[in-house]
């Protein structure tokens, strides 16, 4: 089933008078395709904001001589705007005179990405739209502001029952923060709470607005995915999880990477209440962390007992992409119906796996840096071990003297890029048979 995401308003207004700051604002805000309205002057903030009608409200710090904050409050006392989410861009420790404690004010420290930037105004306008569409206000986690443990027991039992009364998939991934608390020893809570914030807001800017997203507790995250399968569950993590990996968090102490080990399970496939559904999700994510973390692994049974790891193998096959985002993706299709996966980036490691692992079928990348697929594919079919195994190529290309060059080394047969997802696994089928 393919996932659609609902639409938050794009409408902003825009309060940033130093000038580097809101040249960069507007350019970036615009280029995503917001409708942006500019103030025009520091003393008419409120009353231009009340005749644009805004979604966002975004704001610096030196928005009037006296700080943000006093304009924060202005905002909050006018009818007209009290209800409208702001953004203050401020530098590391203003926040804490902005009122943060109310749910529509947020910030965003200097200096911030473009990436940063753009993710964090869709996750305050993703939580404002739950604010309003939710009715009740339920609890939110202060340092997240998503939804917080006692809110994910009451909805995904609400929506095991929605999916079983409609006969519907669901999808719950658990998401863990590595060694976040490697984080908080070596850099301070301060970039402890920056890594939960940073998840929190790729997993509100890049989910539907039908999904629920929570702080399970600690350093995991619980993502509610109605009417998903485990196989679109899997893109999706694997794409939020990409992102948050290449986000670069900067502490007094230098720049700290971040990752995230993750783990899906699906109903009704893998579990038929929500007592296993979450011990099903909460195994494979071990099994994330446990394959060497920064990776989303899929829950496979349905018994009571059983993790991914547990579940009968099926084929074995080496998957050898150069793209990490594509090998994962496609990896994730793959352990989804039901193959075993061994990955690798480049031709030397995809060698000396084929050989002591030797795997029902190569899918290689034609296309790598370093030792090419082809030269790669030449050495396989020379070596003892190894000349038996098929090999399908991954090709960005299917003219007839490419394929008739893939046919010379030995190729089966061959995949084009990009990969389609849906029909990969019927595309590999008949090379597994043969």
């Amino acid at each position: 089933m393919v996932r659609h995401s609902g639409e938050i308003h794009r409408k902003l207004f825009v309060a940033a008078f130093g000038e580097v700051d809101r040249k960069t604002i507007l350019d970036r805000l615009r280029s995503a395709g917001y409708d942006v309205t500019e103030a025009v002057s520091r003393d008419s903030i409120v009353s231009e904001a009340a005749v644009a009608g805004p979604d966002l409200i975004i704001l610096d710090e030196t928005v009037e001589d006296t700080g943000a904050a006093a304009c924060v409050q202005k905002l909050a006392a006018d009818q007209r705007t009290r209800n409208t989410p702001v953004l203050v861009i401020c530098s590391a420790g203003e926040e804490k005179h902005l009122g943060g404690e109310q749910a529509n004010v947020d910030y965003l420290w200097r200096p911030f990405s473009v990436d940063e930037f753009i993710v964090r105004v869709k996750a305050v306008m993703r939580v404002a739209y739950d604010e309003v569409a939710g009715g009740k206000k339920p609890k939110r986690d202060n340092v997240t502001r998503l939804y917080n443990r006692f809110y994910f027991d009451e909805r995904i039992e609400q929506e095991i029952e929605r999916a079983r009364r409609y006969s519907r998939e669901l999808c719950l991934v658990l998401l863990d923060i590595d060694g976040l608390a490697n984080i908080n020893s070596s850099f301070g809570h301060v970039t402890g709470d920056a890594a939960l914030r940073s998840l929190a807001d790729i997993l509100l800017a890049g989910t539907r607005l039908s999904d629920i997203i929570c702080r399970f507790g600690g350093d995991e995250f619980a993502l509610i995915l109605p009417e998903t399968t485990s196989t679109d569950a899997g893109i999706l993590t694997e794409r939020l999880r990409t992102s948050f990996s290449e986000r670069v968090l900067r502490s007094a102490s230098g720049d700290v990477m971040v990752t995230a080990s993750c783990g899906v399970a699906e109903y009704p496939s893998h579990a038929r209440d929500v007592a296993t559904i979450v011990r099903m999700a909460d195994s494979a994510m071990c099994r994330a962390r446990k394959e060497g973390r920064n990776r989303t692994v899929l829950a496979f049974s349905d018994t009571d007992d059983a993790s991914w790891g547990g579940a009968t193998a099926g084929p074995t096959i080496l998957l050898v992409e150069g793209n990490a985002y594509n090998r994962s993706v496609a990896s994730v299709v793959l352990r989804a119906s039901g193959y075993e996966v061994i990955e690798a980036g480049d031709g030397v490691t995809a060698l000396a796996l084929a050989k002591s692992s030797h795997p029902d079928l190569v899918i290689m990348d034609f296309n790598m840096s370093g030792m090419s697929g082809l030269d790669a594919t030449r050495q396989l079919y020379t070596m003892k071990e190894t000349r038996d195994i098929p090999v399908v190529a991954l090709t960005g290309s299917d003219s007839p003297m490419d394929i008739e060059e893939l046919a010379k080394v030995g190729c089966r047969g061959y995949i084009t890029k990009p990969i389609d997802t849906n029909s990969l696994a019927a595309q590999i089928e008949p090379y597994i048979e043969n």
